[in-house]
């Protein structure tokens, strides 16, 4: 894995989503981040006046936050129902008051408007049915790189775990000009938020409360399940797959025991059904090994166990390579107890 570094790009890391109230920026300094993003149709939606939200802008300057000002049209998932000119007085508005950047969508009006002032822009593009090919991806981002903005974003929807490799294999091929944040959308998406930053994007994001996208993570969860913001280039990937495993114990536990060894390592949920599915994610993760659950434990007992059943109900798939051919071991053990020996 590569992580490029977007040296120029000003927020970094876990940007905490400020989009029930603005008492959220107190949780953000809580947590300890360094940027937030300010869903402003959101607090406009629910309450929260204009003039509001701009001194909320103008607090995360005060309190040395990156802020990422983010009015987001109705068309792409958002809640404000003003016209596309409202919308471009708020963003310079917002600005004005000491925003960091402002996501506009791509094929708008209010980012035509916006390019046209040279503002600072993250382009965003979210698709929540469906994944593009690799070259429908590719030209798009050739023709949203074209407006030379701060960063591209792009955030499809996940059918399969496969869509989520494509999402860090893009982010991965970004460079140093345009920063590039992308991952997937729903559950087959979360390893993708999970491994965004290792593969070079400069941000992930997280809800203080209720998520705001499909598959978005809470920050208790990121920073302390997963430790996201320690995660470096070169980390390793474990992983526990399976059906509904997006809340399993073991996660937890095998997370827990990384953090007490202080490793640069992850071990991600792969919400998968198909054995062929979960082989090719560990070929194009790299990952190290994986806790089997139901219904792939005994089809992969079948495979590549040939003994019909293993004793107990723990099956581990280690995934090693030898003169560069790949070669799985099966062990009847948790991954709880393989990771005592790591």
């Amino acid at each position: 894995m590569l992580n490029n570094m977007v040296n120029f790009f000003p927020l970094k890391g876990v940007i905490g989503i400020v989009a029930n109230n603005t008492a959220e920026i107190d949780f953000a300094l809580d947590h300890k981040l360094s940027c937030v993003e300010i869903r402003a149709d959101l607090l406009i939606n629910g309450g929260t006046s204009v003039d509001d939200v701009v001194e909320l802008v103008r607090k995360t300057k005060t309190k040395e936050l990156g802020c990422l000002f983010t009015l987001r049209h109705p068309e792409h998932g958002g809640e404000f129902f003003g016209t596309e000119e409202e919308r471009v007085l708020i963003n310079q508005t917002a600005l004005e008051a000491g925003a960091s950047s402002i996501d506009l969508e791509w094929g708008t009006k209010a980012l035509a408007a916006m390019a046209e002032k040279h503002a600072p822009i993250v382009i965003s593009h979210h698709d929540f049915k469906a994944m593009p090919s690799v070259e429908e991806l590719e030209e798009l981002t050739t023709e949203m790189e074209s407006f030379h903005p701060h960063a591209i974003k792009v955030v499809p929807t996940a059918s399969t775990l496969v869509h989520s490799i494509q999402m860090l294999q893009w982010v991965r091929k970004g460079t140093s000009d345009i920063a590039r944040i992308g991952f997937a959308m729903g559950q087959k998406g979360t390893c993708s938020r999970l491994l965004t930053i290792v593969f070079g994007a400069p941000i992930t994001y997280a809800s203080f409360g209720d998520a705001v996208a499909p598959g978005q993570l809470s920050m208790d969860v990121l920073l302390n399940c997963y430790r996201v913001p320690e995660l470096k280039d070169g980390c390793l990937i474990y992983g526990v797959a399976g059906k509904d495993v997006h809340h399993s114990r073991e996660l937890e536990v095998m997370n827990q025991q990384l953090k007490k060894k202080q490793l640069n390592a992850v071990c991600i949920p792969l919400e998968c059904l198909d054995l062929h599915e979960l082989l090719a994610v560990m070929e194009g993760l790299n990952i190290k090994g994986v806790q089997l659950e139901d219904p792939l434990k005994e089809i992969a007992i079948d495979k590549f166990s040939g003994s019909g059943s293993f004793p107990g109900t723990s099956v581990y798939m280690e995934i090693s390579s030898f003169h560069g051919k790949q070669e799985i071991s099966i062990h009847p053990i948790s991954g709880e107890k393989f990771f005592e020996h790591l």
